[in-house]
């Protein structure tokens, strides 16, 4: 079969060999891609798709399956016709609320998601907090999210219409955000700023996402930045009762081995 080639280099050749049959191969090379990106390994460029291909004796319809995490991630960014190429940084920019979403995905539940509003607005509160005139044009989307079918949170996100107008034609009821943003829009993130307060879920959101009024929700506040501008505005209200977040920052200790 195309995709049993042999690897081309020993470490890819152990690598190889430590596949499970359960794993995807296309996951197998997305998490090694990952791995790489995250400690710095890319600096000079990241290789093609024919390179990769040839790189791990895959087609490159499994590059482009492996590829695309990485860039519904923001680790990576890349359009029709050109290399893909590294986020500056060793880290996503996008936060906790990507971390849930990508965690979905990882322990093997379906992530998928209903659109309640995409459209155009003004809201001269959210104007505001992204330096624009009250009535600047804002693209806004709300969408509750699924795991398996089961709500676990309410996404709210709000973005100059001039730069991310494009996304009105987007379907996100499956779609990354930041992806599309990426694909649409040729814009990737870079930074910003969260604040996460815990706050009791209301009647309207109860009704959404299958909860008893007043449970605990964890409220994260987002502002994200492209080149020093403000760009983004989100709200994502998490269950608290099925969801936890964890990050990780800096070095991390490894476990002492035990003989």
């Amino acid at each position: 079969m195309k995709d049993q080639q042999r690897p081309a280099s020993a470490a890819h050749a152990k690598g190889a060999a430590e596949r499970t049959k359960a794993d995807p191969l296309w996951k197998m090379v997305s998490a090694e891609l990952l791995q790489e990106v995250l400690a710095g390994e890319f600096v000079a460029g990241f290789p093609g798709e024919l390179e990769l291909a040839q790189r791990y004796g895959v087609s490159r319809g499994t590059i482009r399956a492996a590829l695309k995490p990485l860039r519904d991630a923001g680790h990576i960014t890349a359009h029709p016709g050109k290399k893909p190429t590294v986020v500056a940084g060793r880290s996503t920019a996008y936060g906790p609320i990507y971390s849930v979403l990508a965690s979905i995905r990882d322990s093997g539940m379906t992530h998928s998601s209903v659109v309640l509003e995409q459209h155009i607005v003004v809201d001269p509160d959210v104007a505001a907090v992204l330096a624009l005139n009250p009535d600047a044009q804002l693209f806004h989307l709300s969408r509750v999210r699924l795991a398996d079918g089961e709500p676990i949170g309410l996404d709210q996100v709000w973005l100059p219409a001039a730069t991310a107008g494009k996304l009105l034609e987007a379907d996100f009821r499956d779609a990354s955000l930041y992806g599309e943003l990426d694909r649409r829009c040729g814009v990737v993130l870079d930074g910003g700023t969260e604040k996460l307060t815990a706050v009791p879920a209301t009647p309207a959101q109860a009704a959404l996402l299958g909860c008893p009024e007043n449970s605990p929700l964890l409220l994260i506040e987002r502002t994200g930045c492209h080149r020093a501008r403000d760009l983004e505005f989100r709200r994502s209200y998490v269950l608290g009762e099925r969801v936890a977040i964890a990050t990780a920052f800096g070095c991390k200790a490894t476990p002492p081995r035990r003989d």
